[in-house]
């Protein structure tokens, strides 16, 4: 995702300066007077490319100074001479103050003459035309040019090279200086040189070969300077600018014979020309949606941040379960075992009154023999009371400890208010607005990759713009992108083969200012096209990672809204648990009631056991009767102990599995803990490393960068003159480098 915004910017960047610079920003037309006294004797087609080159890299129409600066240069681009080329715009009535460092200085145009003032100004006769004059000066160009030559790929001399065959390579290196002389001036410099029927396979890096009959016009350009000036007062101007080239320099290869060249034409500007990224790059949704991104990754940190806090306490509460459970399990089994002891007492007790009944008969000793073990009996029954007492007191405590742990548990489930005043999420809380952040998070991403991907059709929609502008200004005449190319390109092979311009254009039913304007629409249309393609290659490129990004946030999104259900769903089981917690403490707390009441019977039965063996005499005047009844009576009463008996050992084995159910508990709730913890340095580690920094980057620097863009390469309109210009007055300049020959007979 970040590299696709950065390639926007970097894109804008190389669209601007290459369709202003490419496709020229007006045109030039030197005196005849000028070019007799500045150029030496060149062929048709050599001034044909100087013409073309100066088209493209033109002055502005309303200028009251143009200055051209012909620097003519050695062929490894020393430079031999300078000569500066003025024209004044007259208007009005008085004399005209220029400013120029010039040394014989000549009017070229007519006999207007001119003085200077106390102040060093240049002062001029005004007779209502405009003046043009010439000088030479050896100051230094901003631009200095620098030229190799390779044979075979060892490095050799221009003069040693003449006459040689083999695999050659011509290098221009372009360097900017201008910041030696205070602020940096952006320059674009286009070189065009003419290679006969002795070059072939010709290729160019950084500019494009023409082939015309037994020539190819070779066109390279450069931007000296511009993205060093860049990755220095743009904040991350590297990682924008990394993937981009602004070239500095333009080479060509071919294989030679009897290698001679002729001159060749650099001509330079710092017009790159007013500049308004923010309109072709709109960067306001994408601040936007990164805001989006930043604070749904936010809601989702606070949310993983809660869910770890109310995990920690689910943690704390499932523990106090387990130990509550662990004492329920113990006090049952001791509750089942006094429950049998009190059964064993009392079979003990059945058999012993059934025998004694029995032998009421046979004596006295024999009853007395019989009371004594129901004494004995009723003591057992009376210590087994005790520990059921006991041990229902332990249940009772068991069943609280239960009761309060499940209560700790739920509430860390629910939203509680702090000792100042602030709300303290709970887990169920923190659970929904993890399921909300990581939605919005998603829905941020999806905008951004919608954005990325609509660039494509973005271009399409300029470059029908383009063509409709096009159509209108020609009534119709060319309303198509083919139309265009065929027009454009058959009036450039003409102009190339010697007719002049004006002619061909005509044939055409076209002005020259039509002409140009179907140039740089024709220029801006092909760049435009590479922007396109570039887009469409980098997003087929990277299909697969925006692909995994989608897929990822949406399983995100999926997963955080799970965890919330299954928050919501463990909550509920915790409120049933508890509830049930609550009954089993009261049920408990009756049962130890009821405990206390059998103890103090018991206790009583065993005072009444003497006071039974004391009134065994008169027990046997009933013998008969209670001996008919014994049976029935005995029965129930053995059944009812049995009845207690089964169930405590069901409460018994109920409580061991509710202890191994609250440590399965325990356990998930650490797993729980540990992946709440996880979740929780993930999201610190995901908004940290990832999406803090993606939302810094793009943020505000991207509109921040196009900025400062703007400012650097709009600073070449206030670069008015070379040798000196009237504060008053508006200028443009230009520079034409010209390399000398080549030949073998030298």
């Amino acid at each position: 995702m970040k590299k696709y915004v950065q390639k926007g910017i970097s894109l804008a960047l190389v669209l601007s300066m290459t369709t202003c610079g490419l496709a020229g920003c007006g045109e030039t037309k030197e005196s005849k007077d000028t070019k007799e006294t500045t150029t030496t004797s060149t062929s048709v087609n050599e001034q044909n490319v100087e013409s073309l080159l100066t088209s493209k890299i033109g002055n502005a129409g309303d200028t009251d100074k143009h200055e051209t600066v012909y620097v003519e240069m050695n062929s490894d681009g020393t430079v031999s001479k300078t000569i500066v080329s003025d024209k004044l715009k007259v208007s009005g009535k008085d004399n005209i103050k220029d400013i120029s460092n010039l040394e014989d200085i000549k009017n070229i145009s007519g006999d207007e003459k001119f003085t200077y003032d106390d102040d060093g100004n240049i002062i001029w006769e005004n007779k209502g035309k405009n003046i043009s004059y010439q000088g030479t000066t050896t100051q230094t160009p901003p631009l200095d040019i620098s030229i190799k030559y390779y044979l075979d790929d060892q490095e050799i001399s221009p003069e040693d090279l003449a006459g040689k065959s083999g695999k050659v390579k011509i290098e221009y290196q372009y360097t900017n200086n201008s910041k030696e002389e205070g602020d940096f001036v952006p320059f674009i410099a286009l070189t065009g040189m003419i290679l006969d029927d002795s070059f072939s396979n010709v290729k160019v890096e950084n500019g494009k070969s023409i082939q015309y009959k037994d020539s190819n016009i070779v066109i390279g350009y450069g931007a000296p300077g511009i993205k060093d000036e860049l990755e220095s007062r743009i904040n991350k101007a590297d990682e924008y600018l990394k993937d981009v080239e602004i070239p500095d320099s333009f080479s060509v290869t071919a294989d030679v014979k009897d290698f001679q060249m002729d001159m060749a034409v650099t001509v330079a500007t710092s017009e790159i020309g007013d500049l308004d990224l923010s309109d072709s790059l709109d960067l306001s949704n994408v601040e936007s949606q990164m805001n989006e991104l930043k604070d749904g990754t936010n809601k989702l940190q606070d949310g993983a941040g809660q869910l770890k806090g109310g995990a920690e306490k689910l943690k704390d509460g499932s523990s106090q379960v387990n130990t509550g459970a662990q004492k329920i399990a113990k006090y049952t089994a001791d509750l089942f075992s006094g429950t049998t002891q009190l059964l064993e007492s009392y079979t003990l007790f059945d058999s012993s009154m059934v025998s004694a009944v029995k032998s009421a008969k046979e004596g006295s000793d024999k009853l007395y023999s019989g009371t004594q073990s129901v004494k004995n009996a009723s003591k057992k029954l009376d210590d087994g009371a005790k520990k059921l007492d006991s041990a229902a007191g332990d249940l009772n405590d068991g069943a609280k400890q239960i009761r309060d742990g499940l209560k700790s548990a739920k509430a860390g489930f629910e939203d509680s208010k702090n000792s100042d005043g602030t709300i303290k999420v709970g887990l169920k809380s923190g659970a929904s607005q993890l399921a909300e952040g990581t939605k919005t998070a998603n829905q941020g991403v999806q905008k951004v990759v919608g954005v990325l991907q609509s660039a494509p059709s973005t271009i399409e929609s300029q470059i029908q713009a383009v063509v409709d502008k096009i159509s209108a200004s020609t009534n119709g005449a060319i309303g198509t992108k083919a139309k265009l190319n065929t027009v454009v390109e058959g009036i450039n092979e003409k102009v190339t083969g010697g007719t002049p311009l004006e002619n061909v254009v005509a044939a055409y039913g076209l002005t020259t200012s039509q002409y140009y304007g179907l140039l740089n629409a024709y220029y801006s249309i092909q760049t435009l096209e590479q922007v396109q393609a570039s887009f469409e290659q980098k997003i087929a490129t990277n299909k697969d990672d925006i692909t995994a990004l989608l897929t990822g946030m949406n399983t995100l999104q999926s997963g955080a809204s799970e965890l919330n259900t299954g928050i919501n769903t463990l909550y509920t089981g915790i409120n049933t648990l508890y509830s049930g917690a609550t009954q089993l403490a009261s049920g408990t707390g009756q049962l130890k009631s009821g405990t206390g009441t059998l103890s103090d019977g018991t206790g009583q039965l065993k005072s009444g056991a003497k006071d039974l063996n004391d009134g065994m005499k008169t027990l046997d005047d009933g013998t008969k009767e209670m001996n008919s009844k014994l049976g029935d009576a005995s029965s129930k009463v053995k059944d009812g102990i049995g009845t207690v008996n089964s169930g405590a050992g069901q409460i018994s084995d109920g409580a061991k599995t509710l202890a191994g159910g609250t440590k399965t508990l325990g356990d998930g709730v650490v797993s729980l803990f540990d992946g709440a913890v996880s979740l929780n340095d993930g999201v610190i580690k995901l908004n940290k490393d990832g999406i803090s920094k993606i939302t810094d980057i793009f943020g505000k620097d991207a509109k921040n960068a196009v900025d400062d863009i703007e400012d650097i390469l709009n600073n070449g309109k206030d670069y008015k003159s070379f040798t000196g210009i009237n504060e008053n007055m508006n200028g443009d300049v230009k520079f034409i480098f010209r390399t000398s020959e080549i030949k073998s007979d030298k």
